[in-house]
């Protein structure tokens, strides 16, 4: 929906405007995850509104429960030819071309005109080209980068793992103009939200003076708990198939692990479950025992028939939803050491880290035959989202960095007096 945000009256609260790339609804990526049960969260003792790029019918009425106020732009084709090419050419990366529009610039200016925002809270870096308009905001908001991934440092990591030589140079490039992106951010925000120690630590090595705080990815524990089935017969990996990590970590499991799996435990099925699978993806349901869904309205079903959940990943950066969500879903888990990179996890007790084809099928093997691991790595997993990454938890966390950032500025107003 299109128009004027109408905000309920009520000054003892902060006023947060959630600047997304895309609507959060479906929750069908970690970042639409996030950016939803942290709004959530906040909107129980703040006022926090969304503008993003998408369509009415991603408009639902989940999302009307959480912000008082919803205003979407219609995206624009990502990669088309003349973005491409801009990317290889110019200043700009591509990540960032793909949602930068003139028709967002002219929202975004009418929504800060007509609302005065405590904190405008911008999804990731590729919407930074947009501060100069926030910055001229009436209200002077405090504005906080949420940098889901350090995307520079993924797309290096895809440059190395890229056997296609023109795709490797595109993609150093890009990586390149995005850390000069990064390095312009770090400047100019006021504060920068990032889901571990690791990702803050990386971001303090380029700008020491940096406000950087830590907000982990979290997990609906509650969502997630329910009764397991008898006979589990699935090995499940979950995750967008159309983002290149995910596709990346599939293809290889299926191709290099799963064999070795499907060999000792021929019962088995490997199931691939994620929204919009690439055409190298969909093809590895030719492999015997592998199945590839698609996109599915509940995730649950699979998780209660599976015995455990691999997270395979060789690009990695943020920190992993999936780990997180089998854990709450009561499924051991088995991930790459860089798969699981940022979470407070525990080799042996929460979790099995591996490194290389033959140490994830060990791994997965072990939790089949080891009754008493794979009932510790239940516990012990559930014990961590518990204690550690409930959404309520962060969301709390995330409210009292915005109250104290708020608090700092109004002082700081008050002695310019």
């Amino acid at each position: 929906m299109l128009g004027a945000l109408s905000l309920k009256t009520d000054p003892s609260n902060l006023r947060v405007l959630q600047f997304a790339p895309r609507t959060p609804w479906p929750l069908d990526t970690g970042a639409k995850l996030r950016n939803y049960h942290l709004a959530r969260i906040l909107a129980m003792q703040a006022r926090i509104s969304l503008l993003a790029f998408g369509d009415e019918q991603n408009e639902t009425s989940a999302l009307e429960r959480v912000y008082e106020g919803i205003v979407t732009v219609p995206r624009l084709a990502g990669y088309s030819f003349a973005k491409v090419l801009r990317g290889a050419v110019g200043r700009t990366p591509l990540p960032l071309l793909n949602y930068t529009t003139n028709e967002m610039s002219k929202t975004l200016a009418h929504v800060l005109a007509k609302n005065d925002f405590d904190i405008v809270q911008v999804e990731s870096i590729h919407l930074i080209n947009y501060l100069p308009v926030i910055r001229a905001a009436r209200s002077h908001p405090i504005v906080v980068c949420d940098w889901h991934n350090i995307e520079s440092d993924l797309m290096r990591q895809y440059a190395e793992r890229e056997q296609s030589v023109a795709r490797k140079t595109y993609a150093r490039r890009t990586a390149r103009l995005m850390n000069e992106s990064e390095m312009k951010a770090l400047n100019e925000f006021d504060g920068h939200i990032v889901v571990s120690e690791q990702d803050a630590e990386r971001l303090r090595r380029i700008n020491s003076r940096a406000r950087i705080f830590v907000i982990e990815n979290g997990v609906d524990v509650s969502y997630y708990a329910g009764e397991q089935s008898a006979g589990k017969k699935r090995i499940v990996f979950v995750g967008s198939m159309d983002y290149h990590a995910n596709i990346d970590g599939a293809i290889n499991f299926a191709r290099n692990v799963w064999p070795t799996v499907r060999k000792q435990k021929p019962e088995l099925v490997f199931t691939i479950v994620g929204r919009d699978p690439s055409p190298d993806v969909r093809a590895l349901s030719s492999i015997e025992g592998v199945e590839v869904t698609g996109s599915v309205d509940d995730v649950r079903p699979f998780y209660c028939e599976a015995i455990a959940a691999v997270v395979p990943l060789n690009v990695g950066g943020g920190s992993r939803l999936k780990i997180l969500e089998a854990m709450a879903a009561g499924v051991p888990v088995v991930s790459t050491k860089l798969g699981a990179e940022g979470l407070d996890s525990s080799d042996g007790e929460n979790i099995l880290l591996t490194d290389g084809p033959g140490q994830i099928a060990d791994a997965v093997i072990r939790i089949i035959d080891d009754r008493e691991l794979e009932k510790r790595l239940i516990a012990g997993g559930y014990a961590l989202i518990r204690e550690r990454y409930d959404w309520s938890m962060l969301g709390a966390k995330l409210l009292a960095q915005y109250q104290a950032m708020a608090s700092e500025t109004s002082r700081s107003m008050a002695d310019q007096r």
